[in-house]
């Protein structure tokens, strides 16, 4: 897979067109006077946006942005919106398949991100004009991008394209160490060593496992001994705790066993119990009748006070204003019938108040009862609640209650104790796995020389420093002492055998060559798969010797030739090799992609920020 394109929605934005095949040049540059300092030169060159343009390929890798040190949300001069909010940037792939992937990514929807797959390059730097997919978000973006690449290193691994594309990418600050880069410093060595080891043809998940376990073990001591302090516990203490547990367990045997030799107290209590319950019916049915006559009572009272009304002057007078007339024979009848009535609600009405006296006499009674039954329950409660044999119950009561509590405390940490029993099992268990781990590492670390990927990468690699430098170079890896695997710092010998100390001031321009001949071998040995092939070395050329960066070229022009991969680097005019009267020489034009400057070419963006 190599670069094909990448530009922007915004026309001060620089478009590049990568070589596919051969060297891709970004080159930064700054027209001067003829009386101005070179170090003015080389000041001025920078921050022209030759690395931005190895971070945006980064970021239109899926990278996740941060907002602390992504210069893409940096915000503008009034602190407000980035500077980069409506930007959108594309970048097209030329695939192992043959086939074209363009890949879009909106710096204010960072998270959204398209996808389209065509047979051929897009003409000119125009977006794609339909897509496969769009908005798909971040982490399903990830799959389906490295669906597209379909590179086989990654297919059996738990990690993705990403975990690589920084050594295909190596910025200013990547080139202190040949296998740890700059974004794992200060990190585990879980997150890079099983992938370096992997890389150079090992089973990068024996790795992870030892590192995976390793962990899980630590996880597990550290809850033991949470467990320990919190609950103030000692495994050496679980026998002792088992014998108080029994003496407990008898103690609480004793006070059940005087619980339940109080019979005296028992029918004492069931005696005053069966008594209250016979109260307390005798005292409802009794309530029952007293609702009944206090309802018959309140009933008859209503019946005296109604008393017979009938009005012969109102019925006269009715006749009268009808203008009929009344008989005589009809009124005497109604007369009659008057004193008839009146002669019966008498009568009736005496009846009533025999009634009534005789259930107000019967409701007294039954309220005399009720005071009486009251009393008497109050007094068989009072009874129950304070005789002797109930305190003493009660004292018995509290000191099987007291053991209970001390028998539960105890038991609670004897299950923990025995928890601790069981994690500590689980991380025997875990030693064993381990312990099976490292046989094999140690076995694979004593047959290195059968790894044909691993023999093929340190030869390449030997051979191409040595080719650039003029001395010998040599890469291993060995077991430390905590059984973890150690990537030797590469051994350089001068001519004559001389150990070479790249500790010196000259340290960090050794380093960066051994960093380049180590890409460039793993980009060769991988020639044959599905893997990326193209590698961008950021300002590779500052503050080399003359010779080195000569050889340093000679050797890529080789390299990209023989097994057609792609090498992108950036450069600025100080930095360049220079002939025998000490003029720049610049690369041909076919190999520069970006010219960047101050004058006439402009920056990355058009504009500095």
């Amino acid at each position: 897979m190599k670069l094909s394109k990448l530009y922007c929605n915004k026309n001060n934005f620089k478009h590049v067109k990568f070589n596919l095949q051969g060297i891709s040049v970004v080159y930064a540059d700054v027209l001067l006077g003829e009386n101005e300092a070179s170090t003015t030169n080389k000041k001025n060159s920078h921050s022209l946006g030759k690395t931005k343009l190895a971070e945006l390929i980064d970021f239109l890798f899926l990278k996740q942005i941060n907002p602390k040190h992504s210069f893409l949300l940096k915000p503008g001069s009034s602190g407000s919106d980035p500077i980069f909010k409506d930007y959108v940037f594309y970048l097209e792939l030329y695939l192992n398949s043959g086939e074209y992937l363009t890949i879009r990514r909106a710096v204010d929807s960072a998270t959204k991100i398209a996808f389209a797959l065509h047979d051929q390059t897009v003409d000119g730097f125009n977006p794609p004009k339909t897509w496969d997919c769009e908005k798909v978000p971040f982490e399903k973006a990830k799959v389906k991008l490295a669906e597209y690449l379909s590179l086989h290193f990654f297919q059996d691994k738990k990690y993705d394209f990403r975990k690589a594309i920084n050594y295909c990418l190596r910025l200013q600050g990547d080139y202190e160490d040949v296998y740890k880069l700059s974004k794992y410093v200060g990190g585990y060595d879980k997150d890079w060593k099983p992938f370096m080891f992997s890389l150079l043809g090992f089973n990068g998940n024996l790795l992870s496992e030892k590192y995976d376990n390793d962990a899980k073990r630590e996880d597990i001591k550290k809850y033991i001994e949470k467990l320990k302090n919190e609950f103030s516990v000692k495994i050496e203490d679980r026998d002792d705790l088992v014998a108080q547990i029994q003496q407990l367990e008898l103690e609480a045997q004793k006070s059940e066993n005087a619980i339940d030799s109080f019979n005296f107290y028992e029918q004492d209590k069931n005696l005053i119990s069966k008594g209250i319950d016979e109260v307390e019916e005798s005292i409802s049915t009794l309530n029952s009748s007293s609702y009944r006559l206090n309802f018959e009572i309140n009933k008859l009272q209503q019946s005296i006070k109604n008393k017979f009304a009938f009005n012969l002057d109102k019925v006269n007078k009715v006749f009268e204003e009808s203008e009929l007339y009344f008989p005589d024979q009809l009124k005497n009848d109604y007369e009659a019938l008057m004193d008839f009535n009146k002669s019966l609600t008498k009568e009736r009405n005496k009846l009533l108040k025999e009634a009534l006296e005789k259930k107000e006499s019967e409701l007294q009674k039954i309220n005399e009862r009720l005071a009486d039954l009251n009393k008497e329950k109050e007094s068989l409660l009072s009874h129950l609640r304070d005789t002797d044999s109930f305190r003493r119950f009660k004292l018995y009561q509290k000191d099987l209650v007291q053991v209970q509590g001390q028998l539960y405390a105890i038991r609670e940490k004897l299950g923990i104790i025995d928890k601790i029993f069981t994690l500590e099992t689980e991380r025997e268990t875990l030693a064993r796995e381990i312990e099976g781990t490292v046989w094999q590492l140690k076995e694979v670390y004593k047959h290195t020389e059968e790894n044909q990927k691993y023999s093929l990468i340190r030869t390449l690699f030997a051979q191409f420093y040595k080719q650039v430098m003029d001395e010998e170079v040599r890469i291993s890896w060995s077991i430390n002492s905590n059984n973890n695997v150690d990537f030797v710092p590469p051994k350089i010998q001068a001519k004559g055998g001389v150990k070479k100390d790249t500790s010196k001031d000259d340290g960090r321009t050794y380093k960066k060559i051994l960093c380049v001949a180590f890409d460039l071998a793993v980009l060769c040995a991988y020639n044959k798969e599905s893997y990326f092939r193209f590698v961008y070395h950021d300002d590779v050329l500052s503050q080399q010797d003359n010779g080195i960066k000569n050889r340093l070229i000679k050797l890529v022009r080789e390299l990209t030739g023989q097994y057609d991969f792609q090498y992108i680097l950036s450069a600025i005019k100080s930095d360049l090799p220079v002939d025998e009267n000490e003029q720049p020489i610049y690369f041909p034009k076919q190999e520069t992609v970006l010219l960047l400057d101050k004058e006439s070419k402009g920056p990355l963006f058009g504009f500095e920020f």
